[in-house]
């Protein structure tokens, strides 16, 4: 009997940590999806290295609409400044340069990536940790303000050739 009880609360407290992951999920993109026609995937920041006042902020916008729209700034609580930047080539050496905004066109999608587009998030006021969330507030050309909770992971589980941000 003890045997029985035992593994009905172990498959209780499963079902319920799976139910509250999808939960918490859900509610970091349905936060965005309600906001008319720009959605947000997978919203996530990087884990800063030890000591770094930077860290790098990465997510899919995807606009269902019938215009094309643009990403024109960010903010965030955590960090004095938030910049949109890009990775090019010159030559063999990656750089890093900030760009005026990220357009979106109609029916289509802008990829914030490591190695490409992503934002900067300069002077945080603290480590970001994995598995906390860091609030973001993105300023839209047509949608206007829309916020979201980007997920801090680490960058082993992420890869890419975008590591040191």
């Amino acid at each position: 009997m003890k045997r029985f009880a035992f593994m009905l609360t172990a498959c209780s407290f499963l079902a319920l940590s799976a139910c509250e992951q999808s939960a918490q999920t859900q509610t970091t993109e349905t936060a965005a999806v309600e906001a008319a026609n720009v959605t947000l995937t997978d919203p996530w920041a990087a884990v800063s290295a030890g000591g770094a006042s930077v860290a790098g902020g990465y997510v899919t916008l995807r606009n269902e609409g019938d215009q094309a729209d643009r990403l024109l700034s960010a903010s965030s609580p955590r960090a004095a400044r938030v910049e949109t930047h890009e990775m090019i080539a010159d030559g063999a050496v990656m750089r890093m340069r900030p760009v005026a905004g990220i357009e979106i066109p109609a029916h289509g999608e802008a990829v914030l990536a490591p190695g490409g587009l992503h934002l900067m998030f300069f002077d945080i006021n603290a480590p970001f940790v994995e598995d906390e969330t860091v609030p973001v507030t993105l300023q839209f050309e047509n949608q206007g303000e829309v916020e979201a909770n980007f997920v801090v992971r680490s960058r082993a589980i992420t890869g890419g050739a975008h590591e040191g941000h």
